[in-house]
């Protein structure tokens, strides 16, 4: 039976775990479907060995810088013919933009619902924000030109398609097409959350090798 990769923990609440094929990469693994490790670090895999890998709501808790070394881990252990499916929360969605908080220049600073803090410092007089350090902070807020420019530093850029599925192209205009289930459920999607009122929450990206 063919592994398939899950980043985060591969909870009984996810679809993924009615998949056997399925392992979560998890910082504290809670099963036996799960295997302990770190985003950041070199992926226990063989070159080319996985047909199936998966991040939802993974890689925006992890440094911006950062995530093309993850992505470059993706490529190596990928199979050729196997499909890696993104999805990242997408800072363009009203229901996002709702509970942030931004700059004078209109960029999000912070996510208030996940682990972003607002206090007045005193000494540049001026509003500042903290994240929680336990993990759970979004530390920086995805669109879709940062998803691409992630893309354009990885080797996922040598990828025979990628396909785009949901996100805001702009503020203005967005893709909502239907995401194949393919064994890889997005929760945050349309129409599978209805928060969004039928626009996207979520950038959510198919790379074919």
């Amino acid at each position: 039976m063919d592994t398939y990769l899950y980043f985060g923990s591969l909870g009984p609440q996810e679809k993924q775990y009615q998949v056997p094929n399925f392992v979560g990469l998890a910082l504290h693994p809670a099963h036996d479907r799960e295997i302990a490790h770190n985003a950041l670090e070199p992926l226990p895999f063989a070159d080319a060995s996985i047909p199936k890998i998966q991040s939802q709501d993974v890689f925006e808790h992890l440094p911006f810088e950062k995530v093309p070394g993850v992505l470059d881990e993706i490529w190596r252990v990928l199979k050729p013919g196997g499909v890696f499916r993104l999805s990242v929360p997408d800072y363009r969605s009203p229901v996002l933009k709702r509970r942030s908080v931004y700059d004078s220049m209109g960029r999000v600073l912070g996510d208030l619902r996940m682990g972003a803090s607002v206090a007045y410092d005193e000494a540049s007089q001026a509003a500042r924000v903290r994240f929680s350090s336990d993990g759970d902070a979004h530390v920086w807020f995805p669109r879709y030109e940062l998803v691409l420019h992630l893309i354009l530093r990885s080797q996922l850029r040598k990828c025979d398609a990628i396909k785009f599925y949901q996100c805001f192209l702009d503020d203005q205009h967005f893709l909502c097409e239907p995401i194949p289930e393919n064994e890889m459920f997005v929760w945050r999607s349309v129409p599978n959350d209805p928060r969004g009122g039928g626009q996207p929450l979520s950038i959510v990206v198919d790379f074919f090798k």
